[in-house]
């Protein structure tokens, strides 16, 4: 006769009775789960998304706030020349871990024109369609960290005549879930100096005219639009610049390094960490400028870095053309994509576009290493061969993870 003997399962340690009820309790604590989730880096809430349907509640939730620091640029996508449909996009890692592009040619949706990015902010991309500059192109914005995207409705005045001059993203994830599209167009085909700003958000929908019309000089640069503190800021050419503050829907003047009457060479006009930076190189041999950085009130500009490129040309001959470009009137090969204003001045740092590669200096010690290399292409920038650019600041676009919704 066989023999049976009961068996008795092990009683649960108290450490394993302790760390199952911890694990439930901060399952069933949408306090406790959700401060959890704060602290998580974007990629793993992305992955975290899945678990459950309530986990996916709590974190595309409006209310959720991840716990990172919603400004820090993580790399840049620029762009390169290629056909006149599909452009696509290099993507140049700043953060010190690899990281794979996030794409290559935006295709998130069926565009036959195919899209192109006109402007980053804050995690956020405005494109548009692949075409001219009429007020009926299709405007897009699109996360690339969430894949999600928002098709624009057209501007209120897109018939035959009227053309939008500059399409501008404002967007502050840390005062508002919501952001505008602020777009400057021509008053009337007959005055080519009369401007009219309409107004998109994505909290009240339609496009809906601002203001009077407004005159502005024609040497005001409406199509690279910078959002910071608040408000659109446009370089000009020469004499003030102009900003428009978002929420009061103004138009104000911003004064200038150079001054009235001077003709600006500026190589760069950009904001990173919440600062807004200019640079001006004046002499076609100039490897030493300032990094200026805009006061608070806007009230003026104040020498932020000082820059000395020479050990980078020696460092990299081929910068060295032994001319002076006709196109951009500088002897040296060099164009800046971006400063990055870290949390440390110590860390901060602008990358430098060189004839194909990009490198990245910084500010407090003068270092420099190389970040990319770029495929050979016709050039945009010079007139061709081994020194000549391709890109410039406004072809070169940040890359910042953001969970906000488009």
């Amino acid at each position: 006769m066989l023999s049976t003997k009961k068996i008795k399962a092990s009683p649960q340690s108290p450490t394993q009775l302790v760390s199952s009820s911890s694990a439930d309790m901060i399952a069933s604590n949408d306090d406790i789960l959700t401060l959890i989730l704060h602290r998580l880096p974007l990629k793993s809430l992305l992955k975290f998304k899945t678990v459950s349907k309530h986990w996916l509640c709590l974190i595309t939730h409006p209310t959720f706030r991840p716990h990172h620091n919603s400004r820090a640029i993580s790399g840049l996508f620029v762009c390169r020349l290629s056909d006149i449909t599909n452009p696509k996009y290099d993507f140049l890692n700043l953060t010190p871990h690899s990281s794979r592009a996030p794409f290559k040619s935006l295709t998130f949706i069926d565009d036959p024109s195919g899209i192109k990015i006109l402007q980053s902010c804050n995690g956020l991309l405005l494109c548009c369609s692949f075409r001219s500059n009429r007020l009926d192109t299709p405007y897009y914005t699109y996360n690339p960290t969430t894949k999600h995207y928002t098709v624009l409705p057209p501007p209120r005045h897109s018939s035959s005549g009227y053309y939008s001059f500059g399409v501008s993203l404002a967007f502050d994830p840390s005062k508002s879930p919501h952001y505008k599209v602020i777009c400057i167009r021509n008053y009337d085909p007959e005055l080519l100096d009369h401007y009219q700003v309409e107004i998109y958000s994505s909290k009240t929908g339609p496009w809906r005219p601002s203001g009077r019309p407004f005159v502005a000089p024609s040497n005001v640069q409406f199509e690279n639009g910078v959002f910071w503190n608040g408000a659109i800021h446009w370089v000009s050419d020469w004499g003030d610049s102009l900003c428009f503050d978002v929420e009061e829907e103004q138009m104000r003047d911003i004064p200038m390094p150079s001054g009235d009457g001077d003709v600006r060479l500026y190589r760069y006009f950009g904001e990173s960490g919440d600062h807004l930076h200019l640079v001006e190189v004046y002499g076609s041999d100039k490897l030493q400028f300032d990094v200026y950085e805009m006061e608070r009130d806007r009230s003026g500009w104040f020498v932020k870095y000082q820059v000395d490129l020479n050990p980078v040309a020696a460092a990299f001959p081929e910068m060295v053309r032994g001319y002076a470009d006709p196109i951009d009137f500088h002897s040296y090969a060099f164009s800046i994509l971006c400063v990055v204003h870290e949390e440390t001045d110590e860390g901060s740092f602008m990358v430098l576009h060189l004839p194909n590669k990009a490198i990245r200096y910084n500010f407090k010690d003068n270092s420099f290493r190389k970040l990319h290399d770029f495929a050979p292409l016709r050039s945009r920038v010079g007139v061709g061969g081994d020194s000549s650019l391709e890109f410039e600041y406004f072809d070169a676009y940040q890359f910042i993870e953001s969970f906000a919704c488009v």
